[in-house]
């Protein structure tokens, strides 16, 4: 349980980048008005999970991250890929851990990292519980943090790469009747990103095209399509097909 989690880190010891020790302290646990407000701007009801974290505390006063929190710490956009995500780490440089919440959210899971340079959404964690362990992993000695690992190697990896995409085509004969389902929407020249069993790293360039990438989603599923913008593509056409002409 998340609860337990926290309470188990508070006053934990640790080393950091630095070598200096830090003392892991959590903050105040959230207040009655607090968790009115929370629930009024939800899509879904609050889990009993998170509702007993939060009775704990709301996340931690230093940590491996800039911030960690239980009490969405806003900012975030890109609301054609996560229509309601809810931010819960912030690494200093804009870039977020957000859960992705819907109407029938039941837990707020998984955790996905979204970074804006480069462009790009990964797959993080199974739970809350996990990405907090990770991330305390970052001060320990030993095995390597899944959370270091996506924050510096699978971000660029992806955006270089742009590995497991279905092109539009191939997804529309799969015999897979979500994935086709999905493909039957969208034109030709999307790549679709599937994420439903997704594994550390997994993602996708959501600006693998510039700032106008054009971005579909299926419903609450974890599938995603990108394609180039339209004026993007005329552009292509007027300077490469003139020159063939």
């Amino acid at each position: 349980m998340l609860a337990d989690t926290l309470r188990e880190l508070r006053g934990l010891q640790l080393r950091d980048e630095d070598g200096e020790v830090q003392i892991i302290e959590l903050e105040p646990p959230v207040t009655d008005a607090e968790i009115h407000k929370l629930e009024s701007r939800l899509p879904s009801p609050i889990p009993s999970d998170i509702r007993a974290a939060l009775a704990v505390s709301i996340g931690f006063a230093n940590s491996p991250l800039e911030s960690f929190s239980l009490i969405d710490l806003g900012g975030f956009g890109l609301e054609d890929v996560f229509p309601f995500a809810y931010s819960i780490a912030h690494d200093g440089y804009g870039n977020y851990w957000v859960v992705d919440l819907h109407s029938d959210s039941k837990a707020w899971a998984p955790v996905f990292y979204a970074c804006h340079d480069p462009p790009v959404i990964l797959y993080q964690s199974a739970t809350i519980e996990a990405f907090v362990r990770d991330t305390m992993q970052m001060w320990q000695p030993g095995r390597r943090s899944p959370v270091d690992v996506v924050h510096e190697d699978a971000s660029t990896h992806i955006w270089r790469h742009n590995p497991n995409l279905i092109k539009q085509p191939d997804a529309a004969r799969s015999p897979d009747p979500e994935l086709r389902a999905f493909a039957a929407t969208l034109a030709p020249d999307f790549e679709i990103s599937d994420l439903r069993q997704a594994k550390l790293g997994d993602g996708f360039s959501w600006g693998r095209y510039g700032p106008a990438t054009k971005i579909e989603r299926h419903g609450t599923a974890h599938m995603w399509a990108i394609a180039r913008p339209p004026t993007l593509s005329r552009i292509r056409h007027f300077l490469f097909g003139r020159a063939r002409q």
